[in-house]
């Protein structure tokens, strides 16, 4: 993801002048934002669920028993899990399209599979983060008991079990609660319209709970701040119906996975191993697709102006798009390992950035209308960066906060990889346009390995972990040979996948002989210059196998 600028700096004619007047360019929309924290978070300790606004009303504790014989059946099923996914969603959700809100029922079966006993399980709702966006109304077990106690701060739902969950063991949870989308505003506000509507587009990024990763012994849930992403998502199945209702004729729904439409009004849709599941609706799109060389089949949710008159005539941007995201994504299969599903999804998004998710990316429009028929362009640049996290995020998980590097340094790195293949005259305008501008050589900012917490700015941010991370992998694939370079990365992807990782595996995966090689330029470009060697087993965040 990227962050988004102020409203007044959206305007056309500064996109056009965007190098000359030094606009800072982010990793995923390249547009600036100074920090602003979102609202303050209000902890809600609540004794058996009441239904009641769950972002800014205090409540007081609700000691009510439940029958006794109720309260003694135990909710935990230990038979064999073997081979299944550790977390499995299944929502329900009814769509009331004209106030863009949405009352949901989320079933969530969670399976233990580390090696600690779980008195407790620790849910990621990012839609808390808004104010008056997010109503808990029922958190029971899956046999419809109410859970013992929960706790919700900010995104961070805590949820007591009353009987600890043992390893090999699986638990259902069922949440019941309703969602009110924001509108997408302007400035700092835009950051989050993946998770907002416009009067045509409405889209739902980050909108379900997520059980948040374990590790350390310890569930994680990072501080909010406005500076890069703080998620850390395991992976998951999911199977989403969506019941739409008041929807304009011709609604169309651009989500990743297998669809199955039985009339107008009901989307059921199943997508396995993914971090999220995400989506966009408008009855504006227009659809286009096409095959990538690898079989995927990409696909195009583009408005009319995405179509821009220059003086040398109509200038298609969905249709660049469409080419470079085919393209990429064949690319990138090629260098890192295949592409795990038969569609992909890119949306024009209308909000002033970018944002991957699980087989699906939103690239701002303000990127197709800025383009004036040239690949030398920021359309180029944030679609193929935002393919590119389909391995660097949704493949090989990481934890954003703590090590955002390991996703975006490497997704910025692999724009010139693509420019080399498909342009490679122009390798140097990539190198000049997007990292020289804003990190001369002489840059003495902050190391590549710094958290999101490191940084007062977005600009301070992007410098140092997008744009120094490019020079840096730049460096280490002259240290080792392009040959080894990209043998290193598709050994990295391969390690990787499915798993949330620290930077570890990433160091573990070089020779000794290599790490000597390298050691001068983690010395320059990392805070750690001695990198321990660790086996890949030893370098997973998750507990979870």
């Amino acid at each position: 993801m990227v962050s988004s600028m102020n409203s007044n700096r959206l305007r056309l004619a500064l996109f056009l002048a965007a190098s000359a007047l030094g606009l800072s360019i982010l990793g995923c929309s390249f547009i600036q934002a100074e920090s602003a924290l979102p609202p303050t978070s209000t902890t809600l300790r609540v004794i058996q669920t009441t239904p009641v606004p769950t972002f800014s009303r205090q409540l007081q504790p609700v000691a009510s028993a439940l029958p006794e014989s109720t309260e003694a059946a135990s909710q935990i099923d230990c038979v064999s899990t073997a081979g299944q996914p550790a977390t499995t969603h299944t929502v329900y959700a009814d769509v009331d399209y004209p106030t863009r809100s949405l009352q949901v029922r989320q079933d969530v079966r969670y399976i233990n599979r580390g090696s600690e006993s779980l008195p407790e399980i620790v849910m990621n709702v990012e839609p808390n983060r808004v104010g008056g966006a997010f109503t808990l109304e029922a958190l029971e077990f899956g046999s419809g008991v109410a859970v013992p106690a929960y706790e919700l701060t900010g995104r961070r739902l805590v949820i007591e079990l009353g009987e600890s969950l043992e390893p090999g063991c699986s638990l259902e949870l069922r949440l019941r609660y309703k969602l009110f989308v924001p509108p997408i505003g302007d400035g700092v506000s835009a950051l989050s319209g993946y998770f907002g509507y416009t009067p045509r587009q409405f889209n739902l990024g980050h909108w379900l709970a997520t059980v948040a990763l374990r590790g350390g012994g310890t569930w994680i849930t990072h501080e909010v701040v406005a500076i890069g992403e703080q998620l850390v998502s395991d992976i998951a199945d999911w199977d989403v119906t969506l019941n739409v209702s008041g929807a304009p004729e011709g609604l169309m729904i651009a989500a990743p996975g297998s669809l199955e439409q039985d009339d107008e009004a009901t989307w059921h849709f199943t997508h396995t191993a993914a971090r999220e599941f995400a989506l966009s609706m408008s009855d504006q799109f227009n659809l286009t697709e096409m095959e990538a060389s690898n079989g995927v089949m990409v696909e195009m949710y583009a408005y009319a102006d995405a179509v821009v008159r220059t003086e040398g005539g109509e200038v298609d941007g969905a249709a660049h798009a469409l080419e470079a995201a085919a393209r990429s994504i064949a690319m990138y299969s090629d260098l890192f390992g295949a592409y795990p599903y038969d569609r992909f999804i890119v949306v024009q998004g209308d909000f002033p950035d970018g944002m991957e998710f699980s087989d699906l990316v939103f690239v701002s429009g303000d990127w197709f209308r800025s383009y004036v028929g040239s690949p030398a362009s920021y359309l180029t640049i944030i679609t193929i960066h935002e393919v590119s996290h389909q391995w660097w995020y949704a493949r090989v998980g990481s934890d954003q906060a703590t090590t955002p590097w390991l996703d975006e340094a490497l997704a910025t790195y692999s724009e010139l990889v693509f420019f080399e293949e498909y342009y490679p005259e122009l390798k140097d305008w990539w190198w000049q346009t997007r990292v020289n501008t804003f990190v001369p050589n002489d840059y003495a900012g902050a190391t590549v390995d710094s958290s999101v917490y490191r940084f007062a700015s977005i600009r301070e941010y992007i410098n140092a972990v997008y744009l120094r991370g490019a020079r840096m992998l730049e460096m280490l694939r002259r240290d080792l040979g392009t040959d080894d370079f990209f043998d290193w990365l598709r050994r990295y992807a391969e390690a990787g996948t499915g798993r949330v990782v620290t930077p570890d595996l990433f160091w573990s995966l070089l020779t000794p002989e290599q790490l000597q090689r390298t050691y001068n330029t983690r010395a320059a470009y990392l805070s750690t210059t001695v990198v321990e060697v660790a086996q890949p087993e030893s370098t997973e965040i998750s507990d979870s196998n």
